[in-house]
This record gives structure tokens, sequence and C-alpha cells, in this order.
């Protein structure tokens, strides 16, 4: 796609960590047909999704679940 990696978007690989919490878990951001939560392949169109979009390495992100507001935090874009 020509952005080097850097911005979120169908097909990247993003690594992050919650805030609060060392251990890092990956996700690969898909298109709702191809979502699967337990690889770890979220949909654009989901609330961590729609959070991470267009988001960069070093940002922090935060949506709401029904549990209440989580915030994670960027660690790598591939």
């Amino acid at each position: 796609s020509g952005s080097g990696g850097d911005i979120i978007e169908i097909g990247s690989k993003v690594v992050v960590s919650k805030k609060g919490e060392n251990e890092e878990k990956t996700f690969q951001i898909v298109g709702a047909e191809e979502a699967d939560m337990t690889q770890g392949k979220i949909s654009n169109k989901s609330p961590f999704g729609e959070a991470l979009f267009g988001k960069k390495k070093g940002e922090n992100v935060s949506f709401k679940t029904p549990n209440g507001e989580v915030n994670y935090k960027i660690i790598n874009v591939s």
C-alpha cells in the first residue's frame, strides 16, 4: 500500500499492550468476513478495530467495552 506499514490499515499486524500491563498481544486488522478473535484477527468495523484504524506506532487508543473503557498502547505496526 506504499505507507511503509506505519499507519494501521486492513492487513496490518499490530502489537499492543494494555495500559498498566506488560503483556504484549498481536492482532491483525481484517475485513469483517475474515474476523476471527481466536486467531487475533479483528474486524476493522469492531470497536477495537475502529479505534486502531489510522493510528501509528507509539500512539495510545481507547475504546468502550461492556466492561468499561479499555486503553492500549501501540507497540509496533507491520
